[in-house]
């Protein structure tokens, strides 16, 4: 492998250093158990309602290695165009950067702009990547994420619970069942609930659930929590990690094929 595409590597490989710092923070935060869940009957239905306790917000903080790690990555890709445009015996200028657009019209309309000097072999496999919205989106993704990094802080969110736990016993209905585990169901809610506000509902028990518990079906609940992409982002509501992690793995994978153009 040439030494251009040693150098584009270790820019993704910075990129994957503020992630594993961004993955430390969140657990950190996470295991101060930020969120609590406290059970409440609902009166008119007789239902058992979860509802959230919001204890402590995602740190703001967060945000600092996650755009790092946006930024790191977007800039590998830039590098990269700049290389290529070298190793086709062309000179760098300041148009010259990976092309990513919002749509495949703009794109086919600037591509080559982008990548002027370029071996024409280079180009042609740049642009069947479709690195733009409504082709590989991957590229688009990373590419909004660090647009938008540039002018807000991408704040990071209480997501709502990844999943809910429940477990089943049955030793209440007859003795056979004393020696029988618990069953253990994992729910995954479709709606995530994000940004997760006090008093929120997590899970509902209906009435007619609870009257089984009454004959001897026992079952208790537990929840875990994530921290989202906030509101108005492109990947808003998704979980951080592994979200952005596997964007940019996929989107430096996809681009290992250009490094046989470099030198």
């Amino acid at each position: 492998m040439s030494q251009a595409a040693d150098e584009v590597r270790l820019k993704f490989e910075r990129s994957r250093c503020h992630l594993a710092e961004l993955e430390d923070r969140i657990k950190s935060y996470l295991d101060r158990e930020p969120f609590g869940v406290q059970p409440e009957e609902d009166e008119t239905t007789g239902d058992l309602v979860y509802l959230v306790e919001v204890r402590e917000p995602p740190p703001v903080a967060l945000s600092l290695p996650l755009g790092d790690a946006v930024h790191c990555a977007r800039s590998a890709l830039d590098y990269l165009a700049w290389r290529l445009v070298i190793a086709g015996g062309g000179t760098p200028g300041i148009n010259t950067m990976f092309p990513i657009s919002e749509t495949e019209k703009k794109f086919n309309g600037s591509f080559e702009g982008r990548l002027l000097g370029a071996s024409a072999s280079a180009v042609a496999a740049v642009q069947a990547l479709r690195p733009f919205r409504g082709g590989d989106d991957r590229f688009w993704r990373l590419h909004r994420l660090d647009i938008e990094d540039k002018h807000r802080l991408l704040v990071p969110v209480g997501a709502a619970h990844t999943s809910v736990n429940v477990s089943f016993t049955f030793a209440g209905m007859d003795p056979d069942f004393a020696g029988v585990d618990p069953v253990v169901v994992g729910l995954n809610p479709a709606d995530r609930q994000y940004p997760l506000q006090n008093g929120a509902e997590v899970y509902r028990v209906m009435k007619a659930a609870r009257q089984s518990a009454a004959q001897g079906i026992g079952a208790s609940h537990s929840f875990t929590f994530d921290v989202a992409f906030g509101e108005g982002i492109i990947v808003s509501g998704e979980p951080i990690m592994p979200t952005l992690a596997d964007l940019i793995r996929d989107v430096e994978s996809a681009v290992v094929p250009l490094f046989q153009f470099l030198n």
